[in-house]
């Protein structure tokens, strides 16, 4: 069976269609993207800005996937800037500024109503 055809996979694809909540939740899953748009959105928006920022809790392996998918689900835009050295910044895409809101309001939401988890945190 290929991978397209199996249960999860049609699945998903049901889901991302009667429900687009579901493709937006997608899109941002996974443990550091959320963090991650919101430290570009502050101008952390090199690579190792953002390795600094995330302190040794994120592989750089980890960083570069997780920058790869924002950029591949056009959440974010890197920028080659010349020089010497040369860098790449990244910056949030028009989808990406749009995203920030709702991004705030889950972060307010989750601190309001499960206040516990943020305990555990410290």
């Amino acid at each position: 069976m290929k991978k397209e055809d199996s249960t999860n996979s049609i699945n998903k694809e049901f889901l991302h269609r009667v429900c687009k909540l579901n493709e937006g939740l997608d899109l941002i899953s996974g443990r550091w993207k959320g963090i991650i748009l919101i430290y570009i959105s502050e101008n952390i928006n090199r690579f190792s800005l953002l390795k600094l920022a995330l302190s040794d809790k994120i592989t750089d392996q980890t960083l570069g996937r997780q920058l790869k998918e924002l950029e591949k689900t056009n959440l974010i835009e890197k920028t080659f800037i010349p020089g010497f050295p040369a860098r790449v910044d990244y910056n949030l895409t028009a989808a990406g500024a749009a995203l920030l809101p709702i991004l705030v309001t889950l972060d307010q939401w989750a601190e309001d109503h499960y206040p516990e988890k943020n305990d555990e945190k410290s």
